[in-house]
């Protein structure tokens, strides 16, 4: 699922609140029904205290996001649950799905001691002047595309056409189909200044833009090569669209071609998109090659996979379940204390035969 900025929250906390809408077409009501909130990553405190402490509306309440209304519930929270407990790392996320009018709150956080979620890479030092503008032109894009979206004259985001190996906005529409090719042939051409600006630039945004012209180099395997190192970034948005694109870039492939090491890593990072995309790269990895690695991903992976199966959050269920299933030959359903229970016995019955 594609997810987008509804509304930044500045909290007086260490910890930022991102608000995410997935995209929609049509301006819908910005009244919303809130369906619940989540906790995900602490290993040492119970969620049942953390959610009494967090102290949320009851589901079913409804608010005017676009007013702000829900707002005060986080501010409130957050200094409340930093107070109560500590924790190395802390976000609130909420994201608002406009078909059914409803939105959920997800709290990630890193338990002090758990700093080891967050083997980051330093935040870059360096100013890499852009090669032939093409960072300023992909934002002038992304501008574009995203005032026809709200205006209803493009498909949803991710399902129409370009000539690179994954696809953002499309370059359908006739307004934005000149501006294609100057990617098609400034990209390549400029290949080894773009990996310079995304291994050495401070500037986040240049980086993650970076990221997404990648793809226009045209070649699978060497772009893995070249986004992996940035699955470590210190900025979530570069972490989450060079994830994206490792799974894209290994989805319907007759083998695997992205390494499975750093995808088990990323399923321990901190954030939900984070995960998410970690989770479907690992789809796909064994969609490619089945149970081969079985042993390898519940030894690193099996317990943040059986949490996530468990979240009623679609974005981190279903590609966990999909993962546990294809592991284990059948679906144990949405339940975690049954796929507990299999990653136990799995991993009980290989050590008795090793």
């Amino acid at each position: 699922m594609q997810r987008f900025v509804l509304l930044g929250l500045a909290l007086l906390t260490a910890c930022a609140t991102p608000v995410h809408q997935a995209a929609s077409p049509v301006q819908p009501s910005p009244v919303y029904v809130f369906e619940g909130v989540e906790v995900f990553g602490s290993r040492k405190v119970p969620k049942g205290k953390l959610l009494e402490v967090i102290g949320m509306p009851a589901p079913g309440a409804r608010f005017n996001l676009e007013k702000g209304e829900f707002t005060p519930y986080l501010m409130e929270s957050k200094p409340r649950l930093l107070a109560a407990y500590k924790f190395a790392f802390c976000r609130y996320s909420m994201v608002a799905y406009p078909p059914t009018r409803t939105f959920r709150v997800t709290v990630d956080l890193v338990d002090a001691g758990d700093e080891w979620r967050m083997p980051f890479s330093p935040a870059p030092q360096g100013d890499i002047p852009e090669p032939e503008g093409l960072l300023t032109a992909w934002d002038e894009y992304q501008t574009a595309y995203w005032k026809l979206s709200r205006e209803g004259a493009v498909p949803e985001y991710g399902k129409s056409k370009c000539h690179a190996l994954n696809c953002h906005g499309g370059f359908d529409h006739p307004e934005l189909a000149p501006l294609e090719q100057r990617f098609m042939d400034g990209v390549p051409r400029n290949l080894d200044t773009l990996v310079r600006v995304l291994r050495e630039d401070r500037n986040d945004s240049k980086r993650m833009a970076t990221v997404m012209l990648l793809p226009y180099i045209n070649s699978r395997e060497q772009l893995v090569k070249l986004v992996l190192p940035s699955v470590r970034d210190p900025y979530e948005g570069v972490r989450n669209e060079a994830l994206r694109l490792l799974g894209t870039m290994q989805e319907g492939q007759p083998r695997v071609i992205i390494p499975l090491e750093p995808v088990l890593e990323a399923l321990w990072y901190p954030l939900e998109t984070d995960r998410n995309k970690a989770a479907w790269a690992l789809v796909h990895i064994v969609e490619t090659e089945g149970a081969a690695q079985q042993r390898q991903i519940l030894d690193k992976a099996g317990a943040v996979l059986v949490e996530m199966a468990g979240m009623q959050q679609k974005t981190d269920a279903e590609p966990a379940r999909k993962v546990l299933a294809i592991l284990a030959g059948r679906d144990l359903g949405d339940e975690p204390a049954a796929w507990h229970r299999w990653v136990e016995q799995t991993l009980g019955s290989n050590s008795a035969h090793r």
